[in-house]
């Protein structure tokens, strides 16, 4: 199952959180002692509010522990206000698209789970959604 981090308070470096405690989000995603899977290597990502409405989004399917450019990232970003996911995939292509956090427009969302009999409805549900939103 994936891993969530959600933070809300004093601005604060995403490394703070995300990479330098033991219990790091980065350090469960590689050796998780509670859950399924002890790997959550499927992929990462993180989004932050900063200065501007919009949020920044950072993803990518190389496992957390590994990613150098989330680390990097993550000392120089400050905010009040982030969420960070590491995967573990269940179901689904090891994709970009398959990592969270998502962005429209002004909000950041995550989700843990899937939708039963999709494949059922897939064709419906995609021509549904504006190619606006496709990255």
């Amino acid at each position: 199952m994936c891993r969530f981090l959600a933070y809300s308070g004093t601005p604060v470096f995403l490394d703070r959180l995300l990479v330098r405690p033991q219990a790091s989000l980065i350090s469960q995603s590689l050796a998780a002692r509670e859950a399924k899977t002890v790997v959550n290597g499927d992929g990462c990502g993180v989004g932050w509010y900063g200065e501007l409405p919009e949020p920044g989004l950072y993803r990518g399917i190389l496992p957390a522990w590994s990613d150098s450019n989330l680390v990097s990232l993550c000392t120089q970003i400050k905010s009040r206000l982030f969420l960070a996911h590491v995967r573990a995939a269940t179901s689904g292509e090891v994709s970009t698209a398959n990592c969270h956090p998502f962005a429209v427009g002004r909000h950041l969302f995550m989700h843990n789970g899937q939708v039963g009999g999709y494949d059922r409805l897939r064709r419906r549900v995609d021509a549904l959604i504006p190619d606006a939103l496709y990255p």
